[in-house]
């Protein structure tokens, strides 16, 4: 049968007090008895009724009464210590268990569905370290709820952009209020590139969730790949915007050059959107037994209550940029699980002059180190 902690704390708190009690009395009385037995010893002979030598002889009456005074003794202390310990027991089963109800019952609220439902940590260390811990559950949750939302409403935006251009002209073409030219002919194969682009990132995403990403693990070295992505972001730059390399040191490491340039790119692609004017720079450096790579532009930078969001998947910082020029919020999100793959970490801050700085670690080949 369950016992809820309340019965249990109540009876190991009584049961500890009856049997230290009863061990105490046991110890008093068979003292008593002991020194009774030796006092009775040094008696001469003959004096008192009944009384003489030995641990055989009768003991007097008011050695009789002593005796049983003590076991009364004993047994009025034994009732009263369990009484107090019953009372002392409840109290602390009390303490106990009262924080612990609060927190059930919260976990049935953010179980219903109320994800801003929070606990006031109270009762012993251990217990205000769960309420803690519990807050902060609720707290990721939330979190993870919020951006789940934000998943779905940015899906469905980034598909019904091109796929209401694409009804919008086909319903024209089909009607012959639209001729079906190459230029429209044109317009609808890059809706269709869009959704299909779309569809690629999504599909790699959820590789990237799933740990199923598929890599080459060989010699590379990342400040080559990093100058060559520097060369290929500076061909796209736009007027104005120039694309600097401060890559000379090598970094060998070993992983997938293939999606280590993929980080790169979208950091860089990421940078380019955000700098309208200024420079992009990509720098290389070593520290301690770890490469670093890290792209610094001179563009708006990131908001305070965004930096922690920025490899967060479909998370753009202006909700208002379109695709063309804010990206689907995918490629960050999958570079970060690259270079976590790689036994690296991501980071992004803004830099002490303006801009931002995003960039990642990954640990130097060992023979490098």
């Amino acid at each position: 049968m369950k016992r809820s902690l309340l019965f249990y704390a109540f009876l190991a708190i009584v049961a500890v007090s009856l049997a230290s009690v009863g061990l105490a009395g046991l110890i008093t009385r068979t003292e008593a008895s002991s020194a009774f037995d030796s006092y009775l010893q040094t008696l001469p002979l003959g004096m008192g009724a009944g009384m003489g030598a030995g641990r055989h002889v009768m003991m007097g009456g008011a050695e009789q009464t002593f005796l049983g005074s003590v076991d009364k003794g004993i047994l009025i202390g034994a009732l009263v210590a369990v009484a107090l310990a019953a009372i002392v027991a409840l109290a602390i089963a009390y303490y106990l268990t009262r924080p612990l109800k609060r927190l059930t019952a919260a976990a049935r609220t953010v179980a219903d569905g109320d994800l801003t439902h929070r606990v006031d940590p109270a009762g012993p260390l251990e217990v205000r370290r769960l309420g803690d811990a519990f807050n902060e559950m609720a707290g990721s949750l939330a979190e993870s709820e919020e951006l789940r939302r934000r998943l779905v409403a940015d899906v469905a935006h980034e598909l019904r952009t091109p796929l209401t251009s694409l009804r919008a002209q086909a319903e024209g073409i089909a009607e012959g209020v639209l001729a079906p030219d190459p230029a429209r002919l044109a317009s609808l194969a890059d809706d269709t590139r869009q959704l299909s682009r779309l569809v690629d990132d999504l599909q790699e995403l959820s590789a990237a969730d799933a740990g199923n990403l598929s890599y080459r693990m060989e010699p590379t070295d990342i400040a080559e790949v990093a100058r060559a992505e520097a060369a290929r972001a500076g061909a796209r730059a736009r007027e104005g915007v120039e694309v600097v390399c401060d890559c000379a040191v090598p970094l060998p490491v070993t992983g997938d050059d293939g999606r280590l340039a993929q980080v790169l790119r979208n950091v860089l692609d990421n940078a380019l959107r955000h700098t309208d004017a200024g420079t992009i720079t990509v720098r290389c450096a070593i520290e301690g037994a770890r490469a670093l790579v890290e792209v610094t532009d001179t563009g708006e930078g990131i908001p305070r209550a965004d930096l922690p969001y920025v490899f967060e998947r479909f998370y753009r910082a202006d909700a208002a940029r379109a695709r063309d020029t804010g990206g689907s919020g995918i490629g960050l999100a999958v570079s970060r699980r690259i270079v976590e793959d790689h036994g690296g970490e991501v980071f992004a801050r803004n830099g002490v002059t303006g801009g931002a700085v995003v960039g990642f670690f990954v640990p130097l080949a060992r023979d490098a180190r």
